[in-house]
């Protein structure tokens, strides 16, 4: 039985804490034992905590928190975990540094952005660091790498994995569009993003404004983050009102994606799009615009609509698109629900134990940085 020790560093609830549960409950049923190490007021160690998994506090509240270096080698030292996987940029600093103090476990980190290295000192410090495996969750975040100078040989792609969607159900459908002020003769597109910057939500309001005057489009946000008050505001000024719904953080996803007539969204950067995935699962299709990874997986003209990114006003053509056609949406909504089943939580687990291997067999032949 293979011990694995996830780090990971963040903590609200966002689509990479999502894909660390999926990971560890898949592992867990493979006969693994996963635990994890994150800040005690977080939200994946909360959730991970109730479903039985190991849970080892560490802050790692700085980059460079030298105290959360400390506890996570003193960590690595009692458990002895053959692999320690590494997810977000502090995890991966912090863990990185604790690494060199106990050296022993396979180190993997996850890559989920697509933007480059930064190239500041401490950026090239951190990627001169040992690393055996780096899992990236698609040949966009792969691209970004190695044009960063990460030794390609050193990358595996694998992509974010989901649950498959449950089978809808009509009435659950009409009474939550009922409860959230639309009725059946309604076409509602849904959003489910972090209200963050780079999300692209103002792109997405002034698309909907345009696309509402013309189609009779809903628009329901579901998320919270920090633009949850300008946002409101600038629906206010174009008028939104009356036709958008701001829903906040929601555990009811699954039966909103089912709820909706399809999914859009505007992000500026995407490493994949983990949510794109559920809607499609859900038989939804999709208005996004062509950035990151999100091209592989949304097929444009197939199971949805691609524009360019930060591009209001293609963005609101796609949608009134979408909008005026009842049959586009049934056949790109059907296509994507099977295209989804390409993109399971337990092939993502099988990738991630080739990677696991993949670095067991590189520690076999040599120690030494992996992406200088």
């Amino acid at each position: 039985m293979i011990r694995i020790l996830h780090v990971d560093s963040e903590r609200p609830w966002r689509g990479g804490q999502n894909q660390v549960l999926l990971l560890m409950r898949r592992q867990r049923a493979r006969g693994q034992e996963p635990h994890l190490a994150a800040p005690p007021d977080g939200a994946l160690s909360s959730r991970a905590a109730a479903e039985g998994f190991a849970v080892h506090p560490v802050a790692m509240r700085g980059t460079w928190d030298v105290a959360s270096v400390l506890a996570l080698a003193s960590l690595l030292r009692s458990l002895r975990p053959e692999v320690v996987h590494w997810h977000a940029a502090r995890a991966h600093a912090i863990g990185a540094m604790a690494s060199l103090l106990e050296p022993g476990p396979v180190r993997v980190l996850s890559r989920r952005v697509v933007f480059p290295v930064r190239r500041s000192i401490g950026s090239r410090l951190l990627y001169a660091l040992p690393v055996d495996r780096i899992a990236a969750i698609s040949g966009a975040v792969r691209d970004a790498l190695v044009q960063s100078g990460v030794d390609v040989r050193i990358i595996d792609v694998v992509p974010s994995g989901i649950d498959p969607s449950p089978d809808p159900d009509a009435k659950s459908r009409s009474e939550l569009r009922r409860s959230l002020g639309c009725g059946e003769e309604d076409v509602v597109g849904i959003a489910v993003s972090a209200l963050a910057p780079g999300k692209g939500h103002e792109d997405l309001l002034q698309a909907a404004s345009a696309a509402e005057r013309s189609r009779g489009l809903k628009l329901w946000l579901a998320g919270e983050g920090p633009l949850l008050a300008p946002l409101r505001a600038e629906a206010r000024a174009l008028g939104l009102e009356p036709s958008i719904q701001f829903l906040g953080f929601r555990t009811d996803i699954q039966s909103l994606l089912h709820a909706a007539d399809f999914f859009c969204l505007a992000t500026q950067s995407e490493g994949l799009g983990s949510s794109i995935l559920e809607a499609m699962s859900a038989g939804l299709p999709v208005v996004a615009t062509r950035v990151g990874g999100v091209p592989e997986i949304v097929e444009d003209g197939v199971t949805g609509i691609l524009v360019p990114g930060s591009d209001p006003a293609a963005l609101a053509i796609a949608m009134a698109r979408m909008a005026a056609d009842r049959g586009l949406r049934e056949t790109m909504g059907s296509r994507g629900r099977e295209r989804a089943t390409h993109f399971s939580a337990e092939r993502t687990a099988e990738l991630t134990d080739r990677v696991y291997e993949a670095g067991r067999r590189r520690r076999g032949r040599a120690e030494g940085p992996g992406a200088g």
